[in-house]
């Protein structure tokens, strides 16, 4: 007999859970580069492209991530 409190679909919900896991990291590692863009900028006075494009595009993925946890059911 199937338990109508466990959940239907266990993968789909191991891969929600994991979606925010890594949307949660990526935004994580967003303010970190961004915080170290930022020190480098105060410190030299040149800019840290790399850091910033990291952030970047890390910022774009964990936004997406947590938005396809928000869609998966």
């Amino acid at each position: 007999m199937i338990d109508p409190a466990a959940p239907a679909r266990p993968l789909a919900t191991a891969i929600r859970y994991f979606a925010i896991v890594a949307g949660c990291a990526c935004l994580l590692l967003t303010g970190i580069c961004f915080a170290i863009a930022c020190q480098v900028f105060i410190q030299t006075g040149v800019f840290a492209q790399s850091y910033a494009m990291v952030g970047l595009i890390s910022g774009v993925l964990g936004v997406l991530a947590l938005k396809l946890a928000s869609l998966w059911k």
